[in-house]
């Protein structure tokens, strides 16, 4: 048995064979990076003493920019204008950045929409600019897009845009802006229907925007409607507005229309504008759809003469709805209910017009 002391001997020599191979390792292992890590944003001083970013790894990808409010709200509107409340939302948000927003920043976005309810929100917006500041040109380079714009579709957004001109764009272009230039007349008469509805339309909405009483708007659909070759164009622009406001020369254009339109929905809606014409031209309208009446062929017409006969005169039209019921072989059937209808004395047309609804129930 080993005393203590050769075993301890013994332990001491291990633990140095152990310490000398620990260190031959160490002394063989590469050196390590004690260089400290740097990222892109930490500056980097070069020998002359200037501060520099490192470069960026040739994997990493530069920041995107930052949208502009005005093009974030229009991406954000592409995604969800299904919404309706969404829409009105943002339309209102752009409208508060009209005043800020760069005159050609909002035309550039404009030029370039080719989604039709996108645009309509970016032209509504741009004539909003006219009603905020008044300057022709606004209003000039929407019209000239018009004419540009290959896509009938998206030339009638453009048409529908001027209702927002804040006063009628059918009586404001060609007299105060575009002098000279009858535009309104080149889209009544375009060869795409979507471009004639558009502008028929206007006239409708500004129209109503006075009960109907614009008289320039109300001449002006008139003497539209004698060149629109489109009968329903033609019709749509006779039954735009009252022409309760217009002079002479439009009346005399609308009673034309009745006795010499080919078309017979032409001839009906001339036979319903004449139902408001002004009172001091009353005797006159009632002579000339009674007139009508005598010889028309068409069954369409003659209900819109005898509805505007009793509508114009209500007591003072069943003399001639009288004279009117023995003029051919249908006209007592088609004559004798509207003298029943007057026969309760209504005091308005829409009276009437109550009582007619519920006797074709």
């Amino acid at each position: 048995m080993r005393n203590p002391r050769e075993r301890l001997g013994w332990v001491l020599l291990a633990g140095a064979l152990g310490a000398a191979v620990v260190g031959t390792r160490l002394w063989r292992a590469p050196e390590r990076n004690t260089a400290p890590v740097l990222d892109a944003s930490t500056p980097q001083t070069t020998d002359d003493g200037h501060s520099t970013l490192p470069p960026l790894p040739a994997h990493a990808q530069p920041l995107k920019e930052v949208p502009c409010e005005f093009t974030a709200l229009l991406a954000e509107y592409r995604q969800g204008h299904a919404s309706p409340a969404y829409r009105r939302y943002v339309r209102e948000q752009l409208r508060g950045l009209v005043e800020s927003l760069p005159e050609d920043v909002h035309w550039q976005h404009l030029s370039d929409e080719q989604d039709a309810d996108v645009l309509a929100l970016l032209s509504d917006t741009w004539v909003l600019r006219y009603a905020l500041e008044g300057q022709a040109r606004i209003l000039e380079r929407l019209v000239d897009r018009v004419s540009e714009t290959p896509d009938a579709r998206l030339r009638a957004v453009l048409i529908r845009s001027l209702q927002q001109t804040g006063e009628p764009s059918t009586q404001l272009l060609g007299i105060q802006v575009l002098k000279g230039r009858d535009v309104y007349r080149d889209w009544v008469t375009d060869a795409a229907p979507e471009v004639r509805a558009a502008a028929v339309e206007n006239f409708r909405e500004e129209a109503a925007r006075n009960a109907g009483r614009y008289r320039v708007v109300a001449e002006r659909a008139v003497s539209l409607a004698t060149v629109a070759e489109d009968p329903a164009t033609a019709a749509g622009l006779l039954g735009a507005s009252s022409i309760e406001a217009v002079r002479g020369p439009s009346l005399a254009q609308v009673r034309t229309l009745l006795q010499s339109a080919q078309s017979p929905v032409v001839r009906a809606a001339a036979a319903r504008a004449l139902a408001t014409s002004p009172v001091a031209e009353l005797s006159a309208s009632l002579d000339a759809l009674a007139a009508r009446y005598s010889v028309e062929s068409e069954a369409s017409v003659r209900e819109a003469l005898l509805e505007s006969i009793s509508r114009l005169g209500l007591s003072r039209a069943v003399p001639v709805l009288e004279r009117l019921r023995d003029t051919h072989a249908a006209a007592r059937d088609e004559v004798s209910p509207w003298i029943a209808l007057l026969a309760e004395h209504p005091q308005r047309w829409e009276m009437l017009d109550t009582a007619r609804r519920h006797s074709h129930r």
